[in-house]
């Protein structure tokens, strides 16, 4: 069992290693920008699928620098940020930043207060757009 866990660990750092830097270089590219909302979900849904495989108890904080998208994680929460400024890219990063903000250990007091900061920029914003909008992103907010 413990080889299993083990293994999913490598497996699950070699991909982040390989995908992210890919992913974050993709958003960046000018010549790409149609198609940022789509790598951003890409994104979100690679940070959720990370977060799930390191799943631990609760109880128990990971080790500094144990959590497999450390290494990425300035970049990725750049990436994010930047994402919440285009309306069409604001809900992928805004599920991405909510998978960050779940994964026990990645970010720091300082890095949530960031994230709590730039969501709350984005709220302000989205007091003056329609309401179905302002629920879509409240939907995306809670956390489970």
């Amino acid at each position: 069992m413990l080889s299993t866990a083990t293994s999913l660990a490598s497996v699950a750092r070699f991909t982040l290693a390989r995908a992210v830097p890919h992913l974050v270089k993709l958003f960046l590219d000018p010549d790409e920008l149609p198609n940022r909302p789509p790598t951003l979900w890409l994104l979100a849904d690679l940070i959720e699928a990370a977060r799930e495989s390191t799943a631990q108890d609760p109880e128990v904080l990971p080790d500094e620098g144990s959590v497999p998208l450390s290494p990425y994680k300035d970049e990725v929460l750049g990436v994010l940020t930047v994402g919440l400024k285009a309306p069409a890219s604001a809900l992928p990063a805004i599920d991405g930043l909510k998978s960050m903000v779940r994964t026990v250990g990645l970010l720091t007091d300082d890095e949530l207060g960031f994230v709590v900061h730039n969501v709350n920029e984005l709220l302000q914003k989205d007091e003056e757009e329609s309401e179905i909008r302002h629920v879509t992103l409240f939907e995306q907010l809670t956390i489970d």
